[in-house]
């Protein structure tokens, strides 16, 4: 599990002071960049071999401005040939959990516009995270 803290900024919020329903999806994409600098670790736009192609988000609780920071938990929920299932969850300072979510990507070769298998040195690298356990598996998966 790899976990990411996520400082609330007025800007997340509504004018009642929860945090917007899109908060969530963008800490998580944050949380995703130890992912991504797995599979390329310059972070290079001629180096990006990766698309997302399903993305998930249940809320649970309401996340109010004045929480002030999230923890951001993240999971590989599923390890396949050439994609992956990343699995999140936001936990508030008392360890509630408020919202989870996930997404499904592909290793892709844009040039010839397929799926790649991943290669088995970073497979190494993402089974460390792997948990089939995780709080949240995307529904094609359940």
């Amino acid at each position: 599990m790899l976990t990411h803290r996520v400082q609330l900024r007025i800007f997340d919020t509504d004018m009642l002071g929860h945090c917007h329903h899109l908060g969530p999806a963008m800490w998580f994409e944050e949380a995703r960049n130890e992912i991504f600098e797995i599979f390329d670790p310059e972070m290079s736009r001629e180096g990006w071999n990766l698309i997302l192609v399903r993305m998930e988000l249940d809320f649970k609780e309401r996340i109010q401005f004045t929480q002030r920071e999230i923890e951001v938990r993240t999971w590989i929920s599923h390890l396949g040939r050439s994609s992956l299932h990343v699995s999140h969850g936001a936990y508030l300072k008392d360890g509630t959990c408020a919202a989870l979510g996930g997404v499904a990507m592909v290793y892709f070769d844009f040039k010839a516009q397929k799926p790649m298998v991943i290669p088995e040195s970073i497979r190494e690298k993402l089974l460390q995270h792997l948990d089939e356990n995780c709080p949240y598996r995307l529904r094609s998966e359940k």
